[in-house]
């Protein structure tokens, strides 16, 4: 027959209050640096969560997964793209191909400066459709020839609003750092490729391609690049392609350069962005796991706590033994008692993380307002706020190890009450 008084006796230990303030104070200690650490882990998981579905969704959805060149000394760009993107849209792993030809250079406005990368795409073929860039672009069917369209964020560090006309300032073609690697000299070779564009519309990503991208036309980027007119639209310096599978983004390359003649290369996105995928990876092992380490130091506080609570209680260990309680009963009882303490604090721990979680983007736009400071700036960081993405497989796994460094930590709390020998303890009474 199961004997149930030493879980009551558990259960009255982890209400009843200690003799001991110092006892009461290491316990609210405990149970806070417990609550704290649970909590503070699943917030750090749900925001590295968070950037990992942004750099899914956002960042992967407004650059090519692949980006397809013609060979480096080819200096035509890809004239007939139109078969060549009939022929790769089709495939049931591509999402949508859209030809473009891109510039570096910068942008002046009245004395203001900042280097760009101008981007010309095409929304005449129709598997652009799917761009994802394109669908941030709600005014781009609308775009003519030598107007641009400019990210808020970098239209207003250079203070000019739609309808303006800046001035586009590039190296020649040909040269190196030049329009592009493969380019045709348009001029002389030793002076700039200097034109007006006239600002059509302003959009925004929220993402750090806001900070130094423009878009305008494939005729017109395809103009200043010195790339030869196609007999229905001008030549390409390149294809973006997006494909179902982002992380088999180069195998899917290797077999799409199968499916065409020689004379093709592509570049991946891993190669472009992979580095900032890699370092939010990275970042989110090495925060979960110094967040790791304030529950385990928790679970040492637990310890003392016990240990403590062992110390105070004697007379009242040494009572139980005399009325007949074994060592293995007194050891439940304390066991109980340090595993109600875990249970309280994991799970104050997991709701006050799931509250965080939820409103911690709200939390931080609301402190930037606050405080007119910015915390993500897109010049340094991919977005330009903090993301969250709460999993409860996150929240049951941290609760879970929560509970079982809580039990652990319990063991030695608890053998030692059951070596309490009680003539010694009376006999100071």
């Amino acid at each position: 027959m199961i004997n149930y008084y030493p879980f009551f006796v558990g259960l009255r230990f982890f209400t009843s209050g200690s003799r001991n303030r110092l006892a009461s104070f290491i316990s609210v200690l405990a149970i806070s640096g417990l609550v704290l650490g649970v909590a503070m882990l699943i917030i750090v998981l749900s925001v590295m969560n968070g950037f990992d579905r942004e750099m899914r969704t956002r960042i992967l959805g407004v650059i090519p997964h692949i980006q397809l060149f013609a060979e480096e000394d080819a200096t035509e760009g890809i004239v007939q793209w139109q078969g060549i993107s009939a022929k790769l849209a089709a495939l049931p792993q591509v999402e949508s191909v859209t030809p473009f030809s891109q510039i570096n250079g910068i942008v002046n406005f009245r004395g203001q400066t900042q280097a760009i990368q101008l981007r010309g795409i095409s929304t005449h073929y129709s598997g652009s459709a799917a761009d994802p860039l394109l669908a941030n672009l709600s005014n781009f069917q609308s775009i003519a020839a030598n107007e641009i369209m400019l990210p808020r964020l970098l239209a207003s560090k250079l203070g000019i609003k739609p309808g303006q006309k800046l001035t586009f300032i590039a190296p020649q073609s040909g040269q190196p750092g030049g329009l592009w690697s493969g380019g045709k000299p348009s001029g002389p070779e030793q002076l700039p490729a200097i034109r007006a564009l006239k600002v059509a519309a302003l959009f925004s990503t929220h993402t750090t391609i806001d900070a130094h991208l423009g878009v305008v036309s494939l005729a017109t980027a395809s103009d200043m690049a010195g790339l030869e007119s196609g007999p229905l639209e001008p030549a390409a310096q390149g294809l973006r392609i997006t494909v179902e599978d982002v992380f088999a983004a180069r195998n899917i390359a290797f077999d799409l350069l199968e499916q065409l003649p020689a004379g093709y290369r592509f570049i991946d996105w891993m190669q472009t962005h992979g580095h900032l995928y890699q370092a939010i990876q990275m970042s989110r092992k090495l925060v979960g796991l110094l967040v790791f380490l304030i529950i385990a130091i928790a679970a040492f506080n637990v310890i003392a706590m016990l240990v403590m609570s062992v110390v105070d209680k004697r007379p009242d260990i040494a009572i139980l033994k005399t009325q007949g309680a074994t060592p293995q009963q007194i050891m439940v009882v304390f066991f109980i008692q340090g595993a109600l303490i875990g249970l309280l604090g994991t799970l104050l721990g997991a709701l006050l993380g799931c509250l965080g979680a939820y409103f911690v983007s709200a939390a931080v736009v609301g402190l930037e307002s606050l405080l007119h400071i910015q915390f993500l700036d897109l010049s340094i960081y991919p977005i330009d706020y903090v993301p969250s993405d709460l999993r409860f497989s996150d929240v049951g796994t941290v609760v879970a190890v929560a509970l079982v460094l809580n039990l652990l930590a319990t063991l030695y709390p608890a053998w030692k009450a059951a070596r309490v020998q009680p003539a010694l303890v009376l006999r100071h009474e």
